[in-house]
């Protein structure tokens, strides 16, 4: 049976009936842009497929427990769950971070520990990154959702419930409030 021409619902069935096949079609019709996502916020090969992997394990999951995607919405929801499990992942790494410095008396421990050469890119992608964690949580939203989910205004639209124009402005006003943060703290984009 061909599956790829069957409706996110309907493998979601299919699936819940006993056909694992169903589920793999599901992973294959989606697996690059949720992986492109995570990696595109965790920027680590090994951290992006091991979360990776446990975003389809959640989605099994939910599926089995009775929490499905709304209607038309498979992506989104794979994307959120994506999300959800970097932010996961990097509060794992800050809070790992801050108890090596906690554990250690000795001064310059951590730049020895933590002595890691980054190119221009990799510095200002991390000074940006951080700048959008001090975002308000819609804004932040918007912003991951459109840079490192890649999903259209319609679709982010989709995904937080809102209107187009709420979307967008909330995009406009997190582009700004981005744009001040840059000027106080003074990074320049090389």
């Amino acid at each position: 049976m061909n599956h790829t021409s069957m409706s996110d619902e309907t493998l979601i069935r299919y699936y819940l009936n006993g056909d694992p096949t169903a589920m793999a079609t599901l992973v294959e019709l989606y697996k690059d842009r949720v992986y492109r996502s995570i990696y595109n916020m965790v920027q680590d090969k090994n951290a992006a497929e091991e979360i990776f992997g446990k975003v389809f394990i959640r989605i099994i999951n939910n599926i089995m427990s009775g929490k499905n995607a709304e209607e038309g919405n498979f992506l989104q929801w794979a994307i959120r769950i994506a999300q959800n499990l970097c932010v996961e992942h990097t509060r794992n790494i800050k809070l790992s971070i801050v108890m090596s410095i906690a554990e250690t008396n000795e001064p310059g421990a951590y730049a020895l520990t933590h002595n890691v050469t980054h190119t221009n890119y990799y510095d200002c992608h991390n000074k940006i990154k951080s700048l959008i964690d001090m975002l308000p949580d819609d804004q932040r939203e918007v912003l991951a959702l459109n840079h490192y989910g890649d999903l259209s205004f319609k679709e982010i639209a989709d995904t937080m419930k809102c209107s187009l124009s709420t979307a967008l402005d909330t995009m406009k006003f997190g582009l700004r409030n981005l744009q001040k943060l840059m000027m106080e703290k003074e990074i320049i984009l090389q």
